[in-house]
């Protein structure tokens, strides 16, 4: 079978478009819990400049919000496309 290297190339897109989003968004609620137990213990810190702890949450929410984003747009397209292309790439032997 010809077609096995590119269907285990498109459900290597698929791991990657349905693992790393949700990893990324644990990572970053464990991050909120950390720098949450640090303005608990000081309610009067200010992180960066003008910039307080709900700000710089958000920032960090948009950001990783944008990565996924971008990794889903990538992956599941390529996905797509190869698995597309191993449904109807015949060779000419057949």
């Amino acid at each position: 079978m010809h077609r096995k290297p590119i269907f285990i190339l498109a459900g290597i897109f698929l791991a990657v478009a349905l693992i790393v989003p949700p990893v990324i968004l644990l990572i970053q609620s464990d991050q909120d819990l950390d720098n949450y137990i640090i303005v608990r213990d000081d309610p009067g810190l200010v992180t960066s400049g003008n910039t307080t702890f709900i700000n710089e949450v958000n920032e960090s929410h948009q950001t990783n919000l944008l990565i996924v984003f971008i990794f889903e747009v990538i992956f599941l397209p390529l996905f797509l496309v190869t698995m597309y292309y191993g449904v109807k790439h015949t060779h000419p032997e057949h």
